[in-house]
């Protein structure tokens, strides 16, 4: 009798084997689908991004009424869309190929938790949290890529370096920027630019001609019996109204402005009846200068270039032309 229930137990045995093979080769049953993506998550649904380095290195980035700002940094205001290419290209990547299941391959692949080159933490608006480590890059343009609390480490086709790590990487540079249409007057040491009165009165005459100046008379008291030319005029303006920044000027910076320089101090005055303060300071031993504006506290650093341009374009033999006579010459 018992030989009889083994048999009849292999029997049953086989058929559920054959019967679960028919079923898997037909595809009525199936495996899992492996994962696509290396994120599921919702872009609106994130609040807030860690960048993390190596080095302890590290940027926060919140939203805040669907605005991005860094509140390490009294909420400066980030570039909008620099966070959103960022988040786009998260969302977008696609896993590669599975290059190891082994814990004890994260520190070689830098992917573990205490060596890694990129750390990205999203935090959403039910407080949520995904938290990726960026490795070592198997080629050109690629990353080993693991997710916190999983083991497997994958390729995917995101290079870890091009994820920024510095606050002035991520603030948005065009903050201080003026439409040059706006202004009304520009104020400096004993010079005043201001716009012709028919100008003043209608924005509409304002056109841009073939070489990118605007059509607008200009001006200028204090300019030492010297004749102000237009377009040297139109130059200044546009560099006084492109005031961009390069970063937000840290401790060390501020204790290096040359205090036996005079600062340069702009006043501008704008066809709404508001006034603008721009103060540039000198960085002793070096070209570069530090702004300080009324349009928001603190101190910043601008493009060594454009200071040093906007400083000689304010000079009474710029704004008299003699730098277009010397390039006729």
């Amino acid at each position: 009798m018992n030989k009889t229930i083994k048999i009849l137990i292999i029997i049953l045995g086989l058929q559920l084997f054959i019967t679960a093979w028919f079923f898997y080769t037909s595809g009525l049953i199936s495996p899992p689908a492996e994962k696509q993506l290396l994120l599921e998550i919702t872009k609106k649904d994130i609040r807030k991004i860690t960048l993390t380095g190596p080095g302890k290195k590290q940027v926060t980035l919140e939203k805040i009424d669907d605005i991005w700002g860094l509140p390490d940094d009294d909420n400066f205001p980030a570039n909008q869309a620099q966070i959103n290419q960022l988040l786009d290209r998260l969302l977008e990547t696609k896993l590669g190929s599975k290059i190891s299941k082994q814990s004890t391959s994260h520190d070689r692949l830098r992917v573990s938790e205490s060596g890694f080159e990129r750390k990205v933490s999203l935090v959403t608006e039910d407080d949520n949290s995904e938290v990726i480590y960026f490795g070592s890059a198997p080629s050109l343009r690629q990353s080993h890529a693991r997710l916190l609390d999983e083991v497997e480490v994958y390729v995917v086709k995101f290079s870890a370096n091009d994820i920024d790590i510095q606050s002035n990487d991520w603030i948005n540079k065009d903050i201080f920027t003026l439409n040059s249409q706006n202004i009304e007057s520009v104020s400096f040491e004993k010079i005043v630019l201001s716009r012709s009165a028919l100008d003043s009165k209608s924005s509409d005459s304002e056109i841009e001609t073939s070489s990118g100046a605007s059509d607008v008379t200009w001006n200028a008291d204090g300019l030492k019996n010297k004749k102000l030319s237009n377009n040297a005029a139109i130059d200044f303006i546009k560099k006084i109204a492109d005031m961009k920044i390069n970063g937000i000027a840290t401790k060390q910076d501020i204790e290096k402005i040359d205090n036996s320089s005079k600062p340069k101090k702009f006043v501008v005055s704008m066809k709404n009846s508001t006034k603008i303060i721009y103060e540039l300071f000198k960085v002793k031993g070096e070209e570069d200068y530090l702004l300080i504006t009324s349009q928001r506290k603190g101190t910043y650093r601008l493009p060594p270039l454009s200071s040093k341009d906007l400083i000689a374009s304010s000079s009474i033999s710029f704004l008299a032309g003699e730098s277009e006579k010397n390039l006729d010459d």
